[in-house]
Parts: structure tokens; C-alpha cells; sequence
């Protein structure tokens, strides 16, 4: 009897690991290659969410959208297909960085724009602080030679009353 109990036991136990190795060799032919770089090129452009620097084995939400972007691609999605497909669900935040059209290309001139003001309104306050600075030198010292002409007229005088 126990002998034919251990028997059905890795009659059972064999059937079970032949299921399941069924089942997974079906999971690996149907994944997709992460690093060839058009799936890259996408998954890279993706905020998914809020998630995009989170590590991949990690982030569920991560692999949910890689999953997805796999499937467009088996499906013959191209790349402008996939995006504009999460452009049109989201909107342009499921983009990591706006489009460079439109009023968009505003967010992506006004920085730029705004540095250079600033740069030439400094270079124009230093250059007017660095004038008025240089005619106050020029005041003092004339003021300075105004005052050793009185000294030296009044250091005059004294020295002939004594000669």
C-alpha cells in the first residue's frame, strides 16, 4: 500500500512540474526584447505616472506600462503610433518632456530667454555701478588736492612769519 501510494505521489508530482514548465515556456515566447532601442526610445519618452525612475523589478506600474509598450509593438505599432495612443489617453503629461511645437515650444524658449535678460541687466548694473565709482574717486581726489593746496599755501605762510 505504500508503495502504491508513493507511486501516485510522483506520478502526480510529475504531471504538476510538466504543467507548469508548459506554462512558462507560453510566459518566455510571448515576452518581448526590453533593449532593442525603438521599445527604448519609447519606454524612455513615458512619465508612466510619476514612475519612470523607479527600478523595473520593483515598480508594478513600471512593468505594467513596459508590458503595454511590448504588446503595441508585437501588435506592428510603430513608435508615433504609441505615443500619440498615450497622448491622446493622458494627454501630454504621459511624456516625460513636452512636444517642441506649438505653445509648447514656449516652455522650452522662455528659460533660456529669461537667463539672457538677466545677464544683461547685470552686465549694465555693473558697468553703471563701476562708472559712478570711478567719478567718485575722481571727486575725492579732487578734494584731496583742493585741501593740500590750502595746507601747503598755510604751511608757507608759517615758514616765512619764522624765517
Amino acid at each position: 500500500m505504500k508503495r502504491i501510494t508513493g507511486l501516485l505521489w510522483c506520478i502526480l508530482l510529475l504531471f504538476g512540474a510538466a504543467h507548469v514548465s508548459a506554462e512558462d515556456g507560453g510566459i518566455l515566447e510571448a515576452s518581448y526584447d526590453y533593449t532593442d532601442p525603438a521599445f527604448r526610445g519609447v519606454v524612455d519618452m513615458l512619465a508612466m505616472e510619476g514612475h519612470s525612475h523607479d527600478d523595473l523589478s520593483s515598480c508594478n506600474v513600471k512593468q505594467l506600462y513596459y508590458a503595454e509598450v511590448a504588446e503595441m509593438f508585437n501588435k506592428g505599432m510603430t513608435k508615433d503610433e504609441i505615443l500619440d495612443y498615450y497622448i491622446q489617453e493622458q494627454g501630454v503629461q504621459a511624456l516625460l518632456a513636452p512636444p517642441g511645437d506649438g505653445f509648447n515650444l514656449s516652455l522650452w524658449v522662455t528659460p533660456f530667454l529669461l537667463l539672457l535678460i538677466v545677464f544683461i541687466l547685470i552686465y549694465f548694473l555693473i558697468k553703471k555701478w563701476t562708472k559712478n565709482s570711478s567719478r567718485g574717486r575722481l571727486a575725492v581726489e579732487e578734494e584731496l588736492t583742493l585741501e593740500d593746496d590750502i595746507y601747503s599755501s598755510m604751511i608757507e605762510d608759517e615758514r616765512k612769519k619764522l624765517i
